[in-house]
């Protein structure tokens, strides 16, 4: 029997094929726990993580990563003045880098420079703990899950063209933990082109556009504060994928399903949000995040559209239709209703746990059991099912499921 313990409160058997709660029941706990095994969940969380480790670094390495991003602005100086003179840096820069007085010393070698000393930064912290500080759950009898393996090692490359101006210059990383201790070594690299005029240029040459720069070189770097925060937070990311999905694979294994999917209530304004011009950051002011979850998935079953359910829904070209009409904001809200689910059912990929608030909305009696219909396929296939119902027909319909009933409000 798996139960599962949401915010050391909230109790729910993932047993059964089938579940209806009727009544006063709020499954949102629930759903933003195994958040994790949505995509877009997934991504959330890892976004997360990453800002919760990049604090942690960064409260205690302030001044380093300073200087990090510093050394990255006085290195586009210097190839800039470079190219200016028409100078060939792999010539010019081999024999005086070292006496180059940038934020950071850097260091010739093999046709390249690099950091002298790359940036080491490291911390104590418990990804297992910080995980599941974020989804909240654990299983009954076993507790909060964990990655077994004691030690995770991973690298990132990343170009800094864009940002450097400086074609070639690449920021490498590389990320270990290990028995909740992050180690995280970051290096620049620096394979300059042979171009330009084989011509010395002195090392104080180079120090006096330094120090006529310096100013430009702390305003980019005052200016560009929150985009190197994303910069670096985007490393971390990369760096603890690895370990997130140990730690997706053992949920997974757990309670026996590899997705979630939620499909919630008022799903005639889900569908307008996802074909609505709003941007991503502005769904995420007007939604919750179990709801953008919801919007996602349409956008995802749309790609992935298939007719399963002998429904007339159809997308054609990335828009929906019902029997031969469009699908627009001005649609029925029963219509619209119906589409949604279709619409995220198509997005899934693996067996899953589906929970369905309010599946009666806006529906008439026959609409309703297309929605039986379409649970029982989905039953068929090994899915697991949830269903929050202010109708009591629903319980009629799936007589053999387990039944919560919450009649009163409290």
């Amino acid at each position: 029997m798996v139960n599962v313990i949401v915010n050391g409160k909230s109790k729910y058997n993932l047993d059964n094929n089938c579940q209806i709660y009727y009544g006063y029941f709020d499954l949102q706990d629930l759903v933003n726990s195994l958040s994790i095994l949505d995509s877009s969940g997934y991504l959330r969380i890892r976004r997360m993580l990453a800002w919760n480790l990049y604090f942690h670094l960064s409260r205690n390495y302030s001044d380093q990563l300073r200087n990090l991003y510093y050394v990255i602005y006085e290195i586009s100086a210097i190839i800039r003045e470079l190219n200016f003179r028409n100078i060939n840096p792999a010539y010019a820069l081999s024999s005086i880098l070292n006496n180059i007085n940038t934020s950071m010393k850097l260091s010739w070698k093999n046709g390249e420079f690099s950091l002298k000393d790359p940036l080491e930064i490291s911390c104590e912290i418990d990804l297992n703990a910080e995980i599941n500080k974020l989804i909240k759950l654990e299983v009954e009898g076993k507790g909060k899950i964990s990655v077994g393996e004691n030690e995770i090692k991973s690298s990132n490359e990343m170009d800094l063209y864009k940002l450097s101006d400086v074609k070639g210059l690449s920021l490498e990383s590389e990320f270990f933990y290990r028995d909740g201790k992050v180690n995280v070594k970051i290096n620049l690299k620096f394979r300059p082109e042979n171009r330009g005029l084989n011509k010395e240029i002195n090392a104080e040459d180079l120090n006096k556009v330094l120090r006529i720069t310096a100013k430009e070189v702390n305003e980019k770097a005052i200016n560009s504060h929150e985009f190197f925060e994303d910069f670096m937070v985007g490393i971390m990311e990369t760096l603890i994928q690895p370990f997130l999905e140990k730690y997706k694979y053992e949920l997974a294994k757990v309670l026996g399903f590899k997705e979630i999917l939620y499909i919630p209530a008022g799903r005639h304004f889900i569908l307008n949000a996802e074909e609505s011009a709003l941007n991503n950051e502005e769904i995420a002011q007007l939604f919750s995040d179990s709801c953008q979850l919801a919007i996602n998935r349409i956008k995802e079953g749309k790609n992935s559209f298939f007719d399963n359910f002998s429904l007339p829904i159809s997308v054609k070209g990335g828009l929906v239709f019902y029997e031969d009409s469009q699908i627009t904001s001005l649609a029925s809200r029963s219509i619209k209703s119906l589409a949604t689910i279709i619409l995220e059912v198509n997005s899934l990929k693996d067996q899953a746990l589906v929970i369905i608030e309010s599946p009666e909305e806006f529906l008439l009696n026959e609409d309703k059991s297309r929605i039986v219909n379409i649970v029982e396929k989905l039953m068929e296939k090994g899915n697991k099912i949830i269903i929050h119902t202010w109708d009591k027909k629903f319980l009629e319909y799936f007589k053999d499921c387990q039944v919560y009933k919450n009649e009163k409000l409290v």
